[in-house]
């Protein structure tokens, strides 16, 4: 017996909207709307968690998400404290899990560094800064590793041939330079193009040498996976929505950029958003080799517990899975 054309359409309808729904049942309410989400640095890079705010995903999905921007080690240590819900940076993670806090990380935006080395006007490559001095933020960022990475592919030996400076903030790096208390330093977007503006020089540009590591990732203590395992699902669902609206919509984007990078020229908001729109994953789920990639800068002295670490035993992709097995993901485009 032949089904007629509109009788197909409509069980093909009905098919998608419980494949939707299914998608939608993965993680009820949250267990917790309140959640304090932090960020560490005023750059393009956390764009989608700005937009995931800005476009009400957050509420969307019963949480009040309030958004703090603590330096790496400050949310690290609010998170473990209970003090903040969710961290969204790099590293510190890691260091603070080989220091017996109970953490990992749930998922992750940019797991690769996204970064760019300018120079002060007389100093035209990476090898002029042979015995000079080039600023980062704090060390064992992911802005420090970007440093350190660079500096070794151009045959230079961190601490030894060039010395780093640490000096907290972007905003900062870019001051050292243009003061003349650095040769050159680490940026991100937007002072990235403010360096160019100011007539700084190009010395590398990390995120085209395609190096894995943690730059823009979440994670939270064990515990609280364990106890809040519906706002976790929460939280990555706006994310991942987040995500998916600052690549396909460029002008919400922008206008998130703006806000919290407070730039208020549009060339600028422009150049930040095409900076770090190609970087922003389309898949969530951690990334073992950015983990194992991290363990190469961490001083085995200070965290001895880093030999013979392994990078499983810091990550649980369990709410990435679940939610790519239920279709959500898919629904949005994402992998």
């Amino acid at each position: 017996m032949k089904l007629g054309r509109g009788l197909v359409l409509s069980v093909c309808l009905a098919l998608a909207l419980v494949q939707v729904a299914r998608a939608a049942e993965v993680g009820g309410r949250p267990e917790k709307s309140d959640v304090v989400v932090t960020y560490a640095q005023p750059s393009g890079a956390f764009t989608p968690i700005w937009v995931a705010y800005e476009a009400g995903l957050f509420k969307k999905y019963g949480l009040n998400a309030n958004l703090q921007l603590l330096t790496p080690q400050v949310s690290a240590q609010a998170v473990i404290a209970e003090e903040a819900d969710f961290y969204t940076n790099g590293p510190d993670l890691i260091n603070a899990r080989l220091h017996g806090g109970q953490v990992k990380y749930f998922g992750g935006t940019i797991q690769q560094l996204v970064f760019q080395i300018w120079g002060a006007k007389e100093i035209k490559t990476m090898q002029d800064l042979k015995g000079k001095t080039v600023a980062a933020s704090t060390p064992r960022a992911a802005l420090d590793t970007a440093t350190r990475e660079a500096l070794k592919k151009n045959g230079l030996v961190p601490d030894k041939d060039v010395q780093i400076l640490y000096v907290q903030s972007v905003p900062a790096i870019l001051s050292s330079i243009l003061g003349g208390k650095t040769a050159a330093g680490t940026l991100s977007a937007p002072n990235t193009i403010k360096a160019k503006e100011s007539g700084l020089n190009l010395l590398a540009d990390v995120g085209k040498m395609n190096i894995p590591a943690f730059q823009v990732t979440y994670g939270t203590t064990e515990k609280y996976l364990k106890n809040n395992p519906n706002t976790v699902f929460a939280f990555l669902k706006a994310i991942a929505e987040g995500v998916v609206l600052s690549r396909n919509d460029p002008a919400v984007a922008k206008k998130a950029i703006a806000k919290y990078a407070k730039i208020d020229d549009q060339p600028t908001i422009d150049g930040t958003y095409d900076a770090f729109a190609p970087y922003w994953a389309m898949s969530l789920a951690v990334r073992p080799e950015a983990i194992r990639g991290q363990f190469d800068y961490i001083d085995e002295k200070e965290f001895p517990k880093v030999k013979g670490a392994d990078p499983k035993d810091f990550y649980d992709n369990s709410f990435v899975d679940a939610l790519t097995k239920s279709g959500f993901l898919k629904n949005l485009g994402m992998k």
